[in-house]
């Protein structure tokens, strides 16, 4: 069975970050064949480690979050195939791994799925489905780790290194496949407003100067704040009315 690497960029999100790490112990892909590494480079939790999960953290800010993504990439089990992309304010549900690991089994070298659930303020308030001329929401993505390499990684830039690493690979004639099966539900619910400081789109400048280099240091409560799994219950069966 393949193997994948959850890779995730954290900075200043401690009580949402927890919510990441049981998001990933929730998953029903095997434990064995999976796992999840989580990059902050503001030293505000120390090295930390658990099942099948671990936070590398040091007290030293990448130059752009680009460089960032990358490093954490690099810090995944050489026995791994595959990356699969979190974002650390982000609820992913328990068939996330799976759907992106059927997907690369059946040659899928670039994963994504073309719907979530989308929520503001912690509630779920609708869904995105992906069409032509939208864009390509982040979280929802997963690569061959030789293809991700093949290509550079992502570029150093502190906004839009994720769009500006998808057009690379459009360029070049790769085309993303969906994860999701017709009519199963989507994995991700994308949290896009919240009270929490946003880094996607800032500048390289202000990415450099405006988010400190060291923070204090934070204590991670891993769990989910509310069950999510009910609050997509409850969405469901209102929009059948």
């Amino acid at each position: 069975m393949l193997k994948l690497s959850v890779c995730c960029v954290t900075y200043n999100r401690p009580h949402l970050l927890g919510e990441l790490i049981e998001s990933y112990q929730r998953q029903t892909f095997p434990l064995e064949f999976r796992e999840l590494i989580i990059l902050d480079d503001a030293g505000q939790y120390g090295d930390l480690r658990g099942d099948g999960w671990q936070v590398v953290s040091f007290p030293r800010r990448f130059a752009s979050l680009g460089e960032k993504r990358n490093a954490c990439v690099s810090l995944t089990s050489p026995n791994s195939g595959y990356i699969v992309i979190a974002d650390d304010d982000d609820i992913y549900l328990p068939w996330w791994l799976e759907c992106h690991a059927r997907n690369f089994e059946q040659g899928a070298r670039w994963s994504f799925a073309n719907a979530s659930y989308w929520a503001e303020d912690n509630r779920i308030t609708g869904t995105w489905n992906y069409q032509n001329d939208t864009f390509l929401m982040h979280p929802n993505h997963a690569f061959e780790k030789t293809l991700f390499w093949e290509m550079g990684g992502y570029p150093r830039l502190a906004g839009w290194e994720d769009w500006s690493f998808f057009q690379q690979l459009l360029s070049k004639g790769f085309e993303h496949r969906n994860s999701l099966n017709e009519n199963e539900k989507p994995f991700l619910i994308y949290r896009r407003f919240s009270n929490e400081r946003h880094m996607t789109c800032v500048s390289t400048e202000t990415y450099q100067k405006d988010f400190a280099s060291v923070l204090p240091h934070a204590e991670l409560n891993v769990g989910w704040h509310i069950d999510y799994l009910n609050q997509i219950h409850t969405f469901e069966e209102g929009n059948k009315q």
